[in-house]
């Protein structure tokens, strides 16, 4: 059972924050900014207004093109020929035109022009401690998420902290991706001081700026710190822990489990269409993801699969009990003895399609195991895990090793091996670049389809040499400009002061 019942409503008063002007008629029948922000009840819907940029299929990060955004640029899945704007920045010939891109950055901006709303808007309000304490440090968090996945997508850019529909405001010139990244910093400082240890379903805490400051960190390479705020969330007053099971952090059953650190909520709220902006009273709340990968057999789209490369990662090692790696089980299906797709065996499933039968099809966030088929029509409501516990163990671990600290970098790298009995812990060599090895391979793993590998190959100076391993013909294509995404034509042409990332 899931409760954001807010998850439908759009904030009408709240605009995207872009370049582009507005024409200054009040529209009667939708509130405007004399006849909003007066109660809780309008600061409440308008907090739910900021994640739907998140969700939005066609541009939030974690919806749907978001995901392949992610997922399309690292050397771990293939995607076929289908959509123009996923492939193209697949196979590295996407340009500044891309309309991805483009509504990516600003949905971006979208949900910080409304974060920056809410934070001025609760200025001087008249409403008890608790409530503001929760408004302004939510608004924080999401503001500084926004910032830190947009600095990490596209480096250097506009910075806007203020809500201003003034076209004289919408002139800004980028600053620079470290700035950028302090920003994020410091909503997420002030946010964990704000929210509370627990809270509804769906919305950040405490632990949760937290995590998310940390990984910020380790992005920047700042060990020391990242370890000071990652290590207090293994222990109490903070209660995450791995789950024995890996496939609870991909189904719907058990959403919002002690391994979630933040979630992305979808749910059988509001209308039937999927494909609008998420903010109408028609917008469905529920995801294309798991349709978008299942294969055609079983009423899929059969967009992407995992590539070789990826395979021979995942099957490089056995399980402690002779088999499998539980996590490739049950991230991919392939032909092996025993292998259900589709509540079938996939023998059964590809009687038809030799070819289909000898590839290998993603697992992860579809509904593989409680539905016989994966249509459209049959919408999926699996939460998005936008930060678990897992990435915490292991950011800790990446930590560790670059403090010189091994033995403490292996204790780490063992509680994911061993969750559950999986792995047998690691008996390899106990020097920093073995150790930074099987690092960088149950990274791999854990977080496969998860949109983390891209970002983590570029920050250890890995992404050309793996992806020219992966397929020397796609990474031809490959440029230096590539590691980041060009800043959409559409804001170069009105944002006058804003230049074009190098190279695009």
């Amino acid at each position: 059972m899931k409760y954001n019942k807010l998850i439908a409503l759009a904030l009408l008063t709240i605009t995207l924050g872009s370049c582009e002007g507005r024409l200054d008629i009040d529209n009667p029948n939708k509130p405007t900014d004399n006849t909003f922000w007066k109660t809780k009840t309008d600061f409440q819907q308008a907090i739910t207004s900021c994640y739907t940029p998140l969700k939005n299929w066609n541009g939030g990060y974690y919806g749907t093109r978001g995901l392949m955004t992610r997922i399309s640029r690292a050397d771990d899945i293939e995607f076929r020929n289908d959509i123009q704007d996923i492939y193209a920045m697949h196979r590295f010939t996407n340009d500044p035109n891309n309309g991805v891109t483009q509504n990516i950055f600003y949905q971006f901006y979208n949900a910080i022009y409304r974060a920056n709303s809410i934070l001025q808007e609760l200025e001087g309000k008249n409403f008890d401690s608790e409530f503001i304490k929760q408004v302004k440090g939510e608004a924080l968090f999401i503001r500084g998420l926004y910032y830190f996945q947009l600095a990490k997508e596209f480096g250097n850019v506009p910075l806007r902290l203020t809500a201003s529909q003034d076209p004289a405001t919408f002139q800004l010139a980028k600053s620079d991706q470290k700035e950028v990244y302090g920003q994020a910093e410091k909503d997420f400082l002030e946010s964990s001081k704000l929210l509370p240890l627990k809270n509804a379903k769906g919305k950040p805490t405490q632990g949760t700026s937290l995590a998310f400051l940390g990984k910020l960190y380790v992005y920047q390479e700042k060990w020391t710190e990242a370890k000071a705020i990652l290590e207090p969330l293994t222990r109490s007053p903070y209660t995450y822990k791995l789950v024995d099971d890996f496939t609870w952090n991909f189904d719907e059953e058990h959403e919002n489990n002690e391994e979630s650190i933040f979630e992305i909520l979808y749910e059988p709220v509001g209308g039937s269409n999927q494909w609008d902006n998420g903010e109408t009273a028609n917008s469905a709340q529920s995801t294309t993801i798991a349709v978008e990968y299942a294969a055609g057999e079983v009423g899929g789209w059969f967009e992407a699969k995992p590539t070789k490369k990826m395979m021979d990662i995942f099957l490089k090692e056995k399980a402690a009990n002779g088999n499998y790696d539980y996590r490739a089980l049950t991230s991919v299906a392939w032909n092996y003895p025993g292998c259900m797709y589709y509540m079938r065996p996939i023998q059964e499933v590809f009687k038809n399609n030799q070819e289909a039968l000898n590839s290998y099809w993603i697992l992860k966030y579809q509904n593989s195991r409680t539905r016989d088929q994966e249509v459209e029509t049959i919408p999926s409501y699996i939460n998005e895990r936008a930060m678990r516990f897992a990435d915490v163990i292991l950011l800790l671990a990446e930590c560790e090793l670059n403090l010189s600290n091994i033995t403490e970098a292996i204790i780490y790298i063992d509680k994911i091996r061993t969750r559950g009995g999986n792995l047998l812990p690691y008996s390899g060599a106990k020097d920093a670049v073995s150790v930074k090895e099987e690092l960088v391979r149950q990274r791999a793993i854990e977080f496969f389809k998860e949109g983390e590998r891209f970002y983590d190959l570029r920050r250890w100076g890995l992404l050309e040499k793996e992806l020219k391993e992966q397929d020397p013909v796609r990474f031809a294509n490959f440029k230096k400009r590539h590691y980041y995404l060009p800043i959409p034509s559409k804001e170069i042409q009105t944002n006058l002061l804003c230049i074009q990332n190098e190279g695009w």
